[in-house]
């Protein structure tokens, strides 16, 4: 932050603003040509001095000038100065915003995120199954995701270890025999699935635990 204030610090030979509605000596010209600071005075006010002064504006150099003889008892601005006053309140104003600027925001972002990427994927509802089950599933099922074009489903034990995965364009999946097989009495199983467009996550499931119940034994009384 200190090279902008550096920049537009006062160094000597800077020109009085007032003098920027006058024409400029050969000493103050070539000062202008390297001055930072009196290039940009320079620029704010032939932009201001193109358009006449609103009410507004008036109504604010007059208040401006006011605090200013106030707090520094300086000698009070005659009214055709009024846009060389407006000048410099724009000036300061534009210095004290570059600071603010350069302290409040937010640090820059190195890596690029995709707008549908993992970063913020939303959830969706599985259907079945679900926690505890009479026996084993033959398909797994979902709700539908807008926009989505493939779910991608995988089954795994508890440990994480992986048991089966799968892709289709619906919302539901069959179950091959041997993954069914894998859902027996008592053993518990976790499944999920995301939503794809393309390559990007659009929304993942809740991991869902799902166990097949163990049959009852009735005991002969």
């Amino acid at each position: 932050m200190s090279d902008w204030k550096e920049e537009l610090a006062p160094v000597p030979g800077c020109i009085e603003i007032a003098r920027f509605s006058e024409e400029l000596n050969e000493a103050e010209r070539a000062h202008l040509e390297t001055c930072v600071r009196c290039q940009t005075e320079l620029a704010l006010f032939r932009e201001i001095d193109r358009e006449e002064t609103s009410a507004e504006e008036t109504e604010a150099t007059e208040w401006i000038a006011g605090e200013l003889r106030r707090r520094n008892n300086v000698v009070a601005f005659r009214p055709k100065r009024m846009r060389v006053l407006y000048a410099v309140a724009a000036a300061l104003v534009m210095v004290i915003g570059i600071g603010s600027f350069m302290q409040m925001r937010e640090p820059s972002i190195d890596v690029a995120i995709n707008d549908t990427a993992n970063y913020r994927s939303a959830r969706f509802d599985v259907i079945a199954p679900i926690g505890d089950i009479a026996q084993a599933p033959n398909e797994l099922r979902w709700n539908v995701v807008p926009s989505a074009t493939r779910y991608h489903v995988e089954v795994v034990e508890v440990d994480m270890t992986h048991v089966w995965s799968g892709d289709t364009t619906q919302s539901h999946i069959a179950l091959r025999a041997d993954v069914i097989a894998q859902f027996a009495p008592g053993k518990s199983l976790l499944w999920d699935v995301k939503a794809f467009r393309g390559n990007d996550v659009l929304a993942s499931s809740e991991t869902q635990t799902v166990r097949v119940s163990v049959p009852s034994v009735r005991k002969d009384p």
